[in-house]
């Protein structure tokens, strides 16, 4: 009988060595991060010296007003020079760490050497946040002399507000957080804004809100059997749809679902009322949609866009031209309030209703302010809120005096009493939504 054969001893993997390799493979890769992260914060350092090292720092502006309206910040504030009356030009700017600058449009006056600025002329304009590089910016006053003498500025916050976390529109699946921050660099006060890459956002923010008018026991328009309520709650939810299409997050202010006792015209500013939604959104937009209705025959139907006064134009005129375009109908023939074909602009003349504000704390920043409480009472202080609990029919608006405000849209789409607006509606709505959403997506650049 054959001796039995040893068996062969199988070579044993070195998993020792193995795990010592991807350790090792770990550490190089946390030491050249850590490395390349050192080096930024340096060069991005060495670079904030270099602009702090250009600023004059016998004196600093004073910020006694700042707001981000939708999707641009604005400043407003004043400082003490004795320049001799040599000022050529005046700007606030963004000043990143390469050196680049964005000027704002500003406004200013010079009188008993305080020199006060504005960028206000227009509260949804300004340095637009959606187009800043993802870097640190500083926020400078900037003055020009004669003999190409320019003179930097820093800012100081005099105001009752603090820092504002900002979140881009979504694009590409992907936003940029904006942290605009009041801070100081070697005992220098400056605006700062530190700008990030996130790939989600935030559970409570979103892009765009939609709010159909009215709702529970309020039925808005009638038409025989036809209500405003039910016409524009389709239509939001067709709109909801395709903003998702197109990679937005939206939030809608009623779904159908809400009784009578829990959604009606006076408790709007409660913990869940339409505007109290808006306003803790953290939306840049917000689109209200209604059907008009004419007491007379003195206008035929068409599209009416409301929008807040001291405001560009270029959105409000875009979705009226759109919506006529695409839906085959026509323009309003409403005078009054009109701006523009299709643009409304309804207000509040304060100096003529000084009874509605004189209990309230109004600290509204112009004389003329929003008639149509959905655009008035979610932007802040850019659009004098002022539902402050007075009246007791209605709670309180907390955001009133709030410094962050959705630009708000308010769309009559049509006439629910004129045959030929009700029809249209009923059978194009998709391309009503359709016309909007195109809007949205082209002013704003959604890919």
């Amino acid at each position: 009988m054959a001796p039995k054969r040893k068996p062969k001893k199988k070579k044993k993997t070195s998993h020792k060595r193995l795990f010592f390799i991807i350790v090792i493979l770990i550490l190089i890769y946390i030491l050249f991060n850590k490395t390349n992260k050192e080096n930024d914060s340096v060069s991005t350092i060495a670079l904030a010296k270099e602009i702090f090292n250009n600023i004059d720092t016998t004196s600093y502006a004073s910020i006694d007003r700042y707001i981000v309206y939708g999707t641009h910040l604005n400043i407003e504030g004043s400082i003490q020079i004795n320049e001799n009356n040599t000022i050529q030009n005046v700007e606030v700017i963004a000043k990143n760490i390469n050196g680049q600058e964005l000027p704002i449009d500003t406004e200013y006056t010079y009188e008993d050497d305080i020199l006060s600025f504005s960028t206000l002329k227009e509260i949804n304009t300004g340095l637009n946040l959606e187009t800043l590089q993802t870097t640190n910016y500083y926020m400078l006053l900037k003055l020009q002399f004669p003999n190409n003498e320019t003179k930097y500025y820093s800012l100081k916050n005099d105001t009752e507000y603090g820092n504002i976390e900002y979140y881009t529109l979504t694009r590409n699946n992907a936003n940029q957080k904006i942290n605009i921050n009041f801070n100081t660099f070697e005992n220098i006060p400056f605006l700062g804004l530190n700008i990030t890459k996130v790939n989600e956002l935030p559970q409570n923010v979103y892009d765009v809100v939609i709010d159909p008018g009215h709702g529970g026991n309020d039925t808005g328009a009638i038409s025989g059997r036809y209500e405003e309520a039910e016409i524009v709650l389709d239509c939001a939810k067709e709109l909801k749809k395709q903003l998702e299409e197109i990679g937005l997050k939206v939030l809608i202010t009623r779904d159908g679902t809400e009784s009578p006792e829990e959604y009606n015209t006076y408790n709007i500013y409660d913990e869940e009322g339409r505007v109290t939604l808006a306003n803790e959104s953290h939306a840049k937009i917000l689109i209200s949609l209604h059907l008009n209705s004419n007491e007379s025959d003195s206008v035929d139907g068409g599209v009416e866009v409301y929008v807040a006064p001291n405001c560009d134009l270029t959105l409000a005129k875009k979705l009226a031209d759109n919506i006529v375009k695409t839906a085959n109908t026509e323009y309003s023939e409403m005078e009054s309030y009109k701006e523009e074909n299709g643009v409304y602009v309804r207000t509040i003349d304060v100096g003529k209703s000084r009874n509605i504000l004189t209990s309230r704390n109004y600290n509204g920043i112009f004389d003329l302010i929003p008639y149509l409480f959905i655009i008035r009472e979610t932007g802040g202080i850019a659009t004098g809120a002022y539902v402050d609990g007075t009246d007791s029919d209605y709670s309180e608006n907390i955001y009133r005096n709030s410094n962050v405000g959705v630009e708000s849209y308010l769309i009559e789409l049509g006439y629910i009493n004129v045959n030929k607006d009700l029809n249209n509606i009923l059978r194009k709505q998709n391309l009503y939504m359709q016309a909007i959403t195109n809007s949205i997506k082209t002013f704003y650049e959604i890919n």
